[in-house]
């Protein structure tokens, strides 16, 4: 039977090189770049057998890292169309035993294990530097080769069987989305030792801290030997152990239940009032933020906007990577993710699609349309800023930035709000519908979706120049930081007043227009 599921596995692989003349073309061209890829890191790490341990160490460590997180990730997001999901055999009689098995040799062949069986093959190249570390570098390649296979295994049955709800996986591929362009911009930077400081001791700290996570551990026990530390390397090969077996673990497990669990039902949910609508009082206000808010809690494309504003912190590590101190780094998330924030709604109108109606129809006042969808960034965020400039002040290690942070992101926030609230109203274009996939754009109408963006995004950016340049100076020449936290507020409310008003403006006179925009879609 092992046999067998062997077989399968290769009868499937040759079966993507089969199909059309794109498929055939993207699938050997995607194969072909993912081995070359996986080659030049491995000829790398070859030339890194006479570096120095500790720089040897970080790039091992930290691309192994990588590489061990995308096994988790992404077979969470694309795991729903794994053909070796143990719930297809089901039907077959198959036992328990010879299915996890066969599944799990079956999913050593393929692209994925393939390049990361090269770098391991590679990293034992690396710290060929004795007989002990050799043995060990061996040993870390079969463990690293193991954690990688059961990952992707575990992974994508995992993601076949709790995420392929089509909401959760809208999500999951935002995170893989994030995750990805991480490692795309991180690695490279790791693999360019003349470009970048691997000596750095934050960066080698991180590198130790890789190293004992699971996804780490098995690339560091060699490591931690090269560099003497002995007692490290124990630990780090038993916390290798125990992840490769906690994986094995699971994967018995998720096969067994599989195999007896029948798919869940349509779930149902009782509601005893009507929420944010009960909350928020019977006033075109209050109905506008309720509906808002009630949008940003459960509609999947705006889960997706917040979800990747949860990640845009992991900017600093490229940033650290290439060279730039940390603690520089710790001021560069806050505003940019303020930035990204105020920029949201710039096209909100067309978000409702053919609802915008009730907001035509009833004769609420523009302004009440235009305050009432800021209600969830404007409640939510500015507590947020508020907390994100304190965390990102005793990271930088002074308190005196607190108020020069909070200043520019104010200021990027409102403005971006105030700005968005004319554009979408003057600029709507076609986006995604309500129900659809989240990276499922339609057509936009000529030109209107780049000059909509880019007006929000230059606008926003010259909202906070006062605040900028008041921090600046403030950081050069000394003097009262709080002045530019007021000087930020202060332009950001103005802005976001304005924008407020005008945008009511607009909307009162173009509604039916704006109805007709958001049905195009």
């Amino acid at each position: 039977m092992v046999a067998q599921l062997l077989r399968l596995r290769a009868d499937l692989l040759a079966g993507e090189v089969r199909g059309g003349t794109r498929r055939t073309a993207a699938v050997v061209v995607g194969s072909l770049a993912a081995l070359v890829v996986a080659v030049w890191v491995a000829s790398v790490f070859v030339d890194l057998r006479t570096a120095d341990p500790a720089v040897a160490r970080t790039v091992v460590v930290l691309v192994g890292t990588a590489v061990a997180l995308g096994c988790t990730f992404v077979p969470l997001a694309v795991g729903v169309a794994d053909p070796l999901d143990p719930r297809r055999f089901a039907t077959f009689g198959i036992s328990r035993r010879d299915l996890v098995v066969g599944l799990g040799l079956a999913g050593l062949l393929g692209v994925p294990v393939v390049a990361v069986a090269v770098l391991a093959v590679a990293q034992v190249v690396t710290w060929s530097r004795g007989a002990g570390t050799a043995l060990l570098g061996v040993l870390a390649a079969v463990l690293a080769l193991a954690t990688a296979a059961l990952l992707l295994r575990v992974a994508s049955t995992v993601g076949a069987w709790l995420f392929g709800r089509h909401r959760v996986r809208q999500v999951a591929w935002y995170v893989v989305a994030v995750v990805v362009v991480l490692v795309v911009v991180t690695v490279p930077l790791l693999l360019r030792p003349a470009g970048t400081d691997l000596s750095d001791a934050r960066l080698q700290r991180i590198a130790d801290v890789a190293g004992w996570t699971p996804w780490g551990a098995a690339w560091a026990v060699p490591a931690q030997a090269a560099a003497g530390n002995a007692g490290a390397a124990v630990g780090t090969l038993l916390v290798a152990l125990v992840v490769v077996a906690l994986l094995a673990l699971a994967w018995w497990a998720l096969v067994g239940t599989l195999l007896v669990r029948l798919p869940d039902g349509a779930r149902t949910r009782q509601r005893r009032s009507l929420g944010w609508f009960d909350r928020l009082g019977a006033t075109p206000f209050g109905a506008v933020a309720a509906r808002a808010l009630t949008y940003w809690a459960r509609d999947p494309r705006y889960r997706a906007s917040y979800l990747i504003l949860a990640f845009v912190p992991l900017v600093a590590l490229p940033l650290g990577v290439a060279g730039v101190p940390w603690a520089w780094t710790a001021l560069v998330p806050l505003p940019f993710m303020a930035l990204i924030a105020g920029f949201l709604p710039h096209n909100d109108v067309s978000y409702d699609n053919t609802a915008v109606w009730l907001h035509v129809a009833s004769g609420a006042p523009g302004w009440t349309d235009r305050l009432g969808r800021l209600v969830p960034l404007i409640v939510v965020g500015v507590p947020l800023l508020v907390a994100g400039a304190a965390l990102s002040a005793w990271l930088y290690g002074d308190q005196a930035v607190f108020p020069l942070l909070l200043g520019v992101s104010v200021s990027a926030l409102l403005g971006g709000l105030g700005l968005s609230s004319i554009v979408s109203v003057v600029l709507p274009y076609p986006t995604v519908r309500p129900g659809d996939h989240s990276f499922q754009q339609p057509q936009a109408a000529g030109a209107t979706a780049t000059v909509a963006q880019t007006l929000t995004v230059l606008g926003t950016l010259a909202c906070t120049v006062p605040a900028v340049w008041s921090a600046v100076r403030t950081m050069i020449d000394g003097g009262d930081a709080w002045t530019t936290l007021w000087i930020g507020a202060g332009v950001g409310v103005a802005v976001l007043v304005l924008g407020v008003v005008v945008g009511g403006l607009v909307f009162d006179r173009r509604g039916p227009d704006l109805l007709a925009a958001a049905q195009r879609n």
